[in-house]
């Protein structure tokens, strides 16, 4: 006699798959909806006010010059060398306040549309036809990466530190470029048109995601190499993309090593730089720290997100029929992912390494927080795949939509956590308006120097206008008063 739960769930096993995956998507892009919601509350902080300054008296163009400037001539002793994040920035503040309260509403949508891209040409070269999974594997790994981010404020909220993730965006802009050229049956030289122009910008966020971006791509290199030596078509496609790819990055490199600001840069902010051999010592074994802490204190989420991947890939039918010894090539495979997930971290350490010979600032981690969610998203994909292939059964496809259902349950609770943190982001933001007023109206009344509150900013890790015993006693201060037209400004405790 037939389970009744199971002749209902076969009867109806195409609608519940719809519902669960339509769960998962809605569960996530909510989640993503509200971190982009508190970024209304945002405001200008730290290095916003020297950009803006110069953005001000000088515009776009004049502010990308400053690449020059050295000395006194520069807001903070050394000029920012980011041209990218510059031009990126100049943008933002020529809408005013409503830049700064779009730039999380930005970078999400940027990361989303990028990574559905690469997605949607992977799903055309391995044949998966399941386009509400493809949305759903793009969410959960945007939201959990912004989640789980070791700095959220500076690379979501905050305008001059985006480009930690704005190198992981164009960077998946890049690869989506190169995917389009697999996913063909011919060579676009379209796409390699846009390939020089985009990985010269996407270098150009800055030294940490260059050398990032760089590595992928020289990882990349010697495998199409070989393979278009064997005359595999798609490598034969791609090569050349790679190329340019490589090229404008260490355009981009080069760009950034010459600027005359490094000089005072490296007086100011680092110590005698490390050997290379002891740079990449200290960049394999901090890569392996990083991923070891982050399973070591955080293990449940990131079991929850590579059950998700692994259940959404038992959802989805295998690409091949099962082989003989499938097992191992499928433990390679994983193994490999593995090592490139290592690499590719270990290259987001080494700038820090070379420069302080410690690991680098959280805000630099989220390069590492999305290459290894990424990485693990692929291993818990190939394992899934496998699984479905070996052992094909209803009671396995009612375990997968499951999984899926409790991973959005959990999903969905830690948006209670984002929830917490929104009186904060009101309260600074109430803070910011009023002292605005307060600085305008003395402006107003003629007067050049000001006492003003800092705002506690400890909570999300960056600075307001900092407290000091002297008028411009900080960088920072010196910024806001020239952006306010002042002689001086200085923060004082509330």
């Amino acid at each position: 006699m037939s389970n009744p739960y199971f002749s209902f769930f076969s009867r109806n096993e195409v609608e519940i798959r719809k519902w669960a995956i339509y769960l998962g998507i809605f569960v996530t892009i909510a989640g993503l909806a509200f971190m982009a919601y508190l970024g209304f509350y945002n405001r200008y902080w730290s290095d916003d006010w020297c950009y803006n300054v110069d953005f001000k008296n000088l515009g776009i163009g004049g502010t990308v010059n400053t690449y020059f400037m050295t000395g006194d001539q520069a807001l903070r002793g050394y000029a920012p060398n980011r041209y990218s994040l510059t031009l990126l920035s100049g943008l933002l503040f020529s809408t005013g306040i409503f830049g700064a309260q779009i730039t999380a509403t930005l970078v999400i949508i940027c990361w989303i549309v990028s990574l559905l891209w690469v997605l949607h040409n992977l799903s055309k070269i391995y044949s998966i036809s399941s386009r509400h999974i493809v949305v759903l594997c793009a969410a959960i790994l945007i939201y959990y990466t912004l989640y789980l981010s070791p700095q959220r404020f500076q690379v979501l909220y905050w305008m001059a530190g985006i480009h930690y993730s704005f190198s992981i965006i164009m960077g998946l802009f890049l690869f989506g470029l190169i995917t389009y050229q697999i996913a063909r049956d011919t060579r676009s030289q379209i796409a390699e048109y846009f390939t020089l122009p985009l990985a010269f910008l996407a270098g150009g966020l800055s030294e940490t995601g260059c050398a990032y971006l760089l590595s992928t791509v020289v990882l990349a290199l010697p495998v199409a190499w070989y393979l278009k030596q064997k005359k595999n078509a798609w490598a034969v496609r791609v090569f050349p993309t790679l190329i340019i790819s490589f090229l404008g990055l260490i355009g981009s490199l080069v760009v950034l090593s010459l600027s005359p600001s490094n000089t005072a840069r490296v007086e100011i902010l680092s110590n005698v730089p490390t050997t290379f051999l002891l740079t990449l010592i200290l960049s394999f074994r901090f890569a392996l720290g990083f991923i070891v802490d982050s399973m070591r204190s955080m293990p449940l989420p990131h079991i929850v997100f590579a059950l998700a991947f692994l259940s959404l890939a038992v959802l989805v039918p295998p690409t091949r029929e099962q082989r003989p010894g499938l097992i191992w090539k499928t433990a390679l495979a994983i193994l490999i992912v593995m090592l490139v997930v290592w690499l590719l971290i270990s290259a987001v350490q080494a700038p820090s390494a070379y420069f302080y010979g410690t690991p680098p600032d959280p805000r630099v981690k989220s390069l590492a927080r999305f290459t290894m969610l990424a990485g693990l998203a692929v291993i818990a994909w190939i394992a899934g795949q496998w699984i479905n292939a070996k052992w094909k059964s209803s009671l396995l496809i009612v375990i997968a939509l499951f999984s899926i259902t409790l991973s959005m349950i959990y999903t969905a609770r830690t948006t209670t956590r984002l929830y917490a943190e929104l009186p904060g982001f009101v309260n600074r933001a109430s803070l910011w308006d009023q002292r605005d007023t307060e600085i305008r109206n003395a402006v107003q009344k003629g007067i050049i120097q000001l006492e003003v509150v800092v705002i506690d900013m400890k909570g999300v890790g960056t600075k307001d206008i900092m407290s000091s015993s002297q008028m411009n006693g900080e960088w920072v201060s010196t910024c806001a008063s020239r952006y306010y037209g002042l002689e001086a400004i200085k923060a004082i405790a509330p």
